[in-house]
This record gives C-alpha cells, sequence and structure tokens, in this order.
C-alpha cells in the first residue's frame, strides 16, 4: 500500500511539473519575454548579480550608467536585508540589458 502511495504522488508531482513546463513554453511562444533569473530571495545576492554586471558594459553609455545606478540601489537593498525590493530592481536592471540583446 505504501508503494501505491508513493507511486501515485511521484505520478502526480510529475504530472505537475510537465503541465508548469508546457506552460511556461506556450507563454515564451507567444512573445512573453523569458522569467527573470532574479526571482528568488537567493537570487539578491552580489553574486548573482555579476553577469548582470558584466552585460551591462555592452549597453550604450545612458543605458549603462542607468544599470550601474540600478545595482547600486540592489546593493543598498542588499545591505538593509530588503531582499524583496532588491530582487525588483534587479528585474528591471535585467530587463534593460535584455532589451539591448534583442535582434533588431
Amino acid at each position: 500500500m505504501k508503494n501505491l502511495t508513493a507511486l501515485t504522488a511521484a505520478f502526480i508531482m510529475t504530472a505537475a511539473c510537465t503541465q508548469q513546463t508546457e506552460s511556461r513554453q506556450s507563454s515564451l511562444t507567444a512573445g512573453e519575454e523569458p522569467p527573470s533569473r532574479f526571482q528568488s530571495i537567493g537570487s539578491c545576492e552580489p553574486t548573482a548579480w555579476v553577469g548582470l554586471q558584466n552585460d551591462a558594459e555592452r549597453l550604450p553609455p545612458n543605458q549603462k550608467l542607468q544599470v550601474k545606478m540600478m545595482l547600486d540601489n540592489a546593493q543598498s537593498f542588499y545591505a538593509d536585508d530588503n531582499r524583496g525590493q532588491c530582487i525588483l530592481v534587479l528585474q528591471n536592471a535585467e530587463r534593460i540589458v535584455r532589451q539591448h540583446d534583442l535582434p533588431s
């Protein structure tokens, strides 16, 4: 009986994960932007935004400065232990970098 319950639970979890993946893929094909790399509290760690800082180096000067200021704000929020606001700032900075990387 325990094996049957465990097997049923595993099947339900697999089905839920598959459905979640399919819905994510269908929204991406509908033209929505891909999910942010900064979606969890752990993503606010300074090591997580180094790649974003490096990618910002390819931006035009005004956007590069804007992203730099956003990263400074994120660092302040991180220091104040306000990780939710830190993540929002990082997501906005990520959008600026992604818009520049879009094919014309």
